[in-house]
């Protein structure tokens, strides 16, 4: 004989087949789930932010313009033939000119964020590649072997072998003595 196999439970084959279908669907959604946050992310980062920060510059221009419209306004006011010190209006100026150069700030890190996670998304899937062929193809092609394994051991185990049959009795030839 070639080689034999000790096979005890083609049931925990079976079994096994079932676990790696399982897990080949488990594993294919958990790429998928993954694969949609770091698109949204990245939708977010690269469109969204973006979209949204521009409107708060245009935002953070518009009241740098009022707030120095209200402080030269102030300005040329007289009160009792002195100018007033326009502390309020300055303030309201500083602070205006402040939130737009934060504004131009984080549009810039938003830029820079969504640079740094397409190269890391790049880098997930490159790294992933291998998983994701053994997922498509090498797990089906698997599955499929063990579900013939199985199909012939219980074909296998449903008739019985030559050397069992001889044990048993059936299919030997006496030869009788004739003497």
């Amino acid at each position: 004989m070639a080689g034999s196999a000790n096979v005890t439970s083609i049931d925990a084959i079976a079994a096994f087949g079932s676990a790696l279908r399982i897990f080949e669907d488990e594993a294919a959604r958990a790429l998928l789930g993954l694969d949609e946050q770091a698109k949204g992310a990245l939708e977010w980062l690269e469109h969204d932010a973006p979209v949204y920060w521009r409107a708060q510059i245009r935002r953070c221009f518009d009241d740098v313009a009022r707030a120095r419209s209200a402080l030269e306004t102030c300005k040329m006011k007289k009160v009792a033939g002195n100018t007033p010190a326009c502390i309020e209006e300055q303030e309201a100026y500083r602070a205006a000119r402040h939130r737009l150069r934060q504004a131009e700030e984080v549009i810039e890190v938003v830029a820079k964020w969504a640079q740094k996670v397409r190269r890391e998304i790049d880098e997930y899937r490159g790294k992933i590649r291998g998983f994701r062929n053994c997922l498509e193809y090498e797990i089906p092609r698997t599955s499929a072997l063990l579900e013939r394994t199985v199909t012939v051991l219980e074909s296998y185990a449903d008739h019985p072998t030559v050397e069992a049959a001889r044990e048993d009795g059936v299919g030997e030839s006496r030869v009788e003595d004739r003497g």
